[in-house]
């Protein structure tokens, strides 16, 4: 990104321009304050940017070249800001398509506000439940989109702002999110009903499971898997907790039949320590 001249061919906003790089390609660049006072033909300052869009590169480039132009320059520029402000605060990497998804999301939301429409949201309580971190982000998002576009969206829309988050942090595919709950859903199901137990949310133990099952849902979309040498461990962690880890067999047995995810003893060993220690 350093030392590579670019030069402005349309000015977006005060934080979005359109411009070439050293090989005439076009580039959809981003930066705090970047289109102020420039104009075509400038060279851009390269201290100024934060993020470079090239539009033939890959998915999430070419669908953002392909909404940029419809999508208004304050949605653009709010939405820049809120990725960038996610990356800051949320623990998880949050891929590019972030941009392009959010900023076409956000332009229809204003629109259908602006237009007196009304709309439903679903997982609703699944957001809040499993993802309390990324819906706190939101609700804020959503303070700030109010006050920064002059609307005033529900405070519903959190829940499909922070959907989309999710999904950025899953492989950017639509239904990323969706499909990582279920199996989050499915995980604790199995644990509560092998035990028969009754989840609190207020239960700090309870609350530590959901994020670990959250992250372990999430390699297993991914199809990645934490692989140490911990066989010996789990050995004897079985015979200290067995029915920990009998639940545990039951989920790996899942996710084997619905994802073709062969748990490691490494998943295996914290995962049963995490039930176990609620039990």
């Amino acid at each position: 990104m350093r030392g590579e001249a670019m030069i402005v061919r349309r000015v977006l906003n005060n934080s979005v321009v359109d411009a070439l790089d050293d090989s005439l390609q076009e580039v959809i660049v981003f930066g705090r304050g970047i289109g102020f006072a420039s104009k075509p033909g400038d060279t851009i300052d390269q201290s100024m940017i934060e993020k470079i869009f090239r539009l033939d590169d890959d998915a999430a480039s070419r669908h953002f070249a392909s909404i940029v132009g419809s999508v208004p320059a304050e949605v653009l520029s709010a939405t820049a800001d809120l990725v960038t402000r996610a990356r800051a605060e949320l623990t998880a990497k949050i891929s590019d398509s972030l941009y392009a998804s959010l900023a076409d999301h956000l332009s229809f939301a204003v629109q259908r506000v602006r237009s007196g429409e009304q709309f439903t949201v679903p997982l609703a309580v699944e957001v809040q439940r499993f993802y309390p971190s990324e819906y706190a982000f939101a609700r804020s998002a959503v303070a700030e989109l109010n006050d920064r576009l002059d609307v005033e969206l529900p405070a519903e829309e959190a829940t499909s702002i922070a959907l989309h988050v999710i999904n950025a942090q899953v492989g950017g595919a639509a239904d990323s999110a969706a499909r990582m709950m279920e199996l989050t859903r499915a995980v604790l199901d199995i644990v509560r009903l092998h035990f028969g137990l009754d989840y609190r949310d207020d239960d700090p133990a309870y609350l530590r499971f959901v994020t670990h099952v959250r992250f372990f849902a999430q390699r297993v979309l991914l199809g990645e898997s934490v692989q140490r040498d911990d066989a010996e461990l789990l050995q004897l962690l079985r015979s200290q907790r067995p029915a920990a880890f009998v639940s545990v067999d039951k989920v790996d047995a899942f996710v084997m039949r619905s994802h073709g995810h062969a748990m490691s003893a490494s998943e295996k060993v914290y995962l049963g320590l995490h039930i176990a220690n609620f039990l």
